[in-house]
């Protein structure tokens, strides 16, 4: 039994401590036995519509909201238009959503609310009765953009992708390693209809959120099935954008230790400029900060300073979180988000992280300046060699708090 303050969704505030306070019980169908609904993006909506009222600002979210869910159906009964060639499979994401139970076949369903919502809130809005008290705060999909991926900035991550963050979490973080908990058949099952509904969710953010913007720019209200095939093939494509990861030969201890020392000096090198925010001795005390793109999203580029309290707070009554620096890793501590292997940490360093202030290196191409594979793979070397060094000071306890990215 958790007691959780589970936020109507007809509302705009998304605090802790307000709303209806209730008991969460798997199968609990939200506040005071009301419809549950998605909750509409007020918060996006008040970023375009920067010069409206609230009242224009409520409206048109909402109106937002109701065009994604007349495409792609309400939220406990997800839908696909016959005529767009689906990216998901929906009985997957039907099982995935919805309440807590089980069908006549014994097959559990409303898997999404019965692991998930707690953080990621029913919408997959990052807007969960426990997300205010986490750091980092738990992820929004309907920005359509994931951190951990084998695809370069600006493409979608592919099915294979969510499944591995579903199944080994994010170290140091609140989200969990599900493996640990169950290897079964029906585990893989559970996870591959979930990630199914991730994108599902995904899918029908940005779809809102471009038809808000639309909207907002008094566009025609024809054009969502044009937006929901071009967020779709966006999605289809991914696949093909994702990286091939070399093999890893075998060092002796000469060639590993002259790979070490030069993988340190590209580190510390102005053509990566890694040094600029993990620091020079790789302990994320760099120069450079800032703050992710979810971030930015309804901050900067809606003309409102993240670091000016007053500037920020207009926008918490739409839902909006304190803004939190996103800090460079300290690699000394070995805390990798995205997997720790040497083919995590290549792939991290080869396509960026979405949304967060980590770039993907530059590579040599032709005549530009940039990293050659094997500078790339010395560098993949270094990281892990630091990661293995006992970090000065005291030596951390419990979980690695507001360090974001590698």
């Amino acid at each position: 039994m958790f007691l959780l303050d589970f936020r109507c969704h007809s509302r705009f505030s998304t605090s802790i401590g307000c709303g209806c306070a209730l008991v969460f019980l798997a199968g609990l169908l939200g506040c005071s036995g009301e419809k549950i609904e998605y909750r509409a993006n007020f918060l996006h909506a008040a970023s375009v519509m920067s010069d409206s009222g609230e009242s224009e600002i409520q409206y048109m979210a909402q109106q937002a909201s109701q065009a994604a869910t007349e495409l792609l159906g309400p939220i406990d009964a997800p839908e696909w238009p016959a005529d767009i060639e689906s990216v998901v499979d929906m009985g997957k994401v039907r099982r995935s959503a919805g309440p807590v139970g089980r069908d006549q076949s014994k097959v559990e369903n409303g898997l999404f609310r019965k692991h998930c919502v707690q953080c990621h809130g029913l919408s997959g809005d990052g807007f969960g009765p426990a997300a205010a008290l986490l750091a980092p705060y738990p992820r929004d999909f309907r920005r359509g953009s994931f951190k951990f991926k084998s695809t370069p900035i600006g493409r979608k991550p592919t099915h294979a992708d969510i499944v591995k963050t579903l199944e080994n979490g994010l170290p140091g973080t609140a989200m969990p390693a599900f493996r640990t908990l169950n290897e079964s058949e029906e585990f893989a099952k559970d996870v591959d209809a979930l990630a199914h509904y991730v994108r599902f969710m995904a899918i029908r953010g940005e779809l809102e959120r471009r038809v808000l913007v639309a909207l907002a720019n008094g566009d025609s209200p024809q054009g969502h099935r044009d937006l929901l095939s071009r967020v779709t093939n966006d999605w289809r494509e991914a696949d093909s954008y994702a990286i091939a990861v070399p093999e890893w030969k075998t060092l002796s201890e000469t060639e590993l230790a002259g790979s070490i020392a030069r993988g340190k000096e590209l580190f510390q090198s102005e053509l990566t400029a890694c040094s600029k925010c993990h620091g020079v001795n790789a302990d994320g005390k760099g120069i450079s900060q800032d703050y992710d793109d979810w971030t930015k999203d309804w901050t900067i580029r809606a003309g409102i300073d993240p670091a000016n309290k007053a500037e920020w707070k207009t926008m918490k009554k739409y839902g909006a979180l304190k803004p939190v620096l996103d800090p460079a890793r300290n690699l000394h501590l070995g805390v990798f988000r995205g997997g720790s292997t040497r083919q995590d940490i290549y792939t991290r360093l080869v396509v960026g992280i979405e949304g967060s202030p980590m770039p993907a290196v530059a590579r040599k191409l032709n005549d530009n300046p940039g990293l050659t594979e094997e500078n790339i793979l010395d560098l993949v070397e270094y990281v892990l060699s630091v990661s293995s060094l006992p970090v000065s000071g005291p030596a951390p306890t419990g979980e690695v708090k507001d360090e974001r990215s590698l």
